[in-house]
């Protein structure tokens, strides 16, 4: 069974890496490198230079140019996390602190959805409100004010407050603790919504970069306006374009966060004696989090054998009497 875990394990990050990482540097890499030959030189000066090479010299030099855009997505596979927190908003909410441009338009746009009205302390309007729309993008006001400077970052944001909110639990330190005793199906399912959610921050991000540094290469060297113009507001163009489409892709892999703490959090409760009355989870689980986090000594009484009734009537040989 390990075997196996490890094997589809392997397999989708292989996948991953392919689609993720490897094949848009690819695609990048190669637009940047004929966009600075253009501007430095000529293209059919380039031609006739691979031209004059022997098979060997070819076979070198192409081989080169893999390993480099390998390297390059290597890179680019072991920052996915970042790029993302860029996307989010993280970095411009740490280095500007409370002047972040867009933290006020979501604020209000989060009380708009939830409350039916922009102004913080005014009543609520629950005919104006829209709470479908605002639960896919926003947490809830009872959470606090707090929302991030882009509607990605605020789409993810509301997945992750969704389990602190219902059920007490910080998915900061639940999550990853969560993951491995989800039902393998449920694993791979939210690998694919993983691979399709990071695929277009990875083309934006890469577009942007791309962008700015061949727009600098003609700008440098002398280049024509026009194909300034078209590099670099074209590129910037195609990495808004698809960050705006990994927005559906959030949305989908944040349900399934919030779907995993719905239907599995009991599994958590089996890691650890419980307290004595599981019926309030958020007491639960806010003296498991205590223990996590901050050491604090145990006060739970005996494990909860009620609770392992509840949720394991279908493996006999795991109750506990009561």
């Amino acid at each position: 069974m390990v075997t196996n875990a490890l094997a589809d394990l392997s397999a989708v990050f292989r996948r991953r890496f392919l689609f993720n990482a490897f094949l848009p540097t690819l695609v990048f890499a190669t637009l940047l490198a004929a966009v600075v030959v253009t501007s430095m030189g000529s293209l059919r000066g380039l031609g006739g230079w691979w031209t004059g090479l022997d098979v060997v010299s070819k076979a070198v030099a192409m081989l080169t140019y893999v390993a480099t855009v390998w390297f390059l997505a290597v890179a680019v596979a072991s920052q996915w996390r970042g790029i993302v927190r860029l996307f989010e908003g993280y970095p411009a909410v740490r280095l500007l602190r409370g002047h972040v441009p867009g933290i006020a338009s979501h604020t209000a746009r989060q009380h708009r959805l939830w409350n039916g009205t922009e102004d913080v302390g005014a009543e609520p309007d629950p005919d104006a409100a829209q709470p479908e729309a605002a639960y896919w993008r926003y947490p809830l006001l009872e959470d606090g004010d707090e929302v991030l400077p882009t509607t990605l970052g605020n789409i993810l944001l509301a997945g992750e407050r969704y389990a602190a909110s219902r059920y007490g639990m910080d998915a900061i330190y639940f999550w990853p603790r969560l993951f491995p005793l989800l039902p393998e199906r449920f694993q791979a399912e939210y690998e694919e919504f993983l691979i399709n959610y990071e695929f277009p921050l990875v083309v934006a991000f890469e577009a942007m970069v791309v962008a700015t540094l061949g727009g600098c290469t003609v700008f440098l060297t002398g280049g024509s306006p026009l194909l300034f113009v078209l590099w670099f507001g074209g590129g910037n163009a195609l990495a808004y374009a698809f960050y705006v489409l990994s927005f559906s892709s959030a949305e989908e892999l944040a349900e399934q966060q919030r779907t995993a703490f719905d239907l599995y959090r009991h599994l958590l409760l089996e890691q650890w004696p419980t307290p004595a009355d599981v019926r309030d989870e958020k007491a639960a689980f806010t003296e498991i989090e205590d223990f996590i986090v901050w050491n604090q000594r145990p006060s739970w009484g005996k494990p909860q054998s009620l609770h392992r009734r509840r949720h394991r009537r279908d493996e006999p040989e795991l109750r506990t009497p009561g």
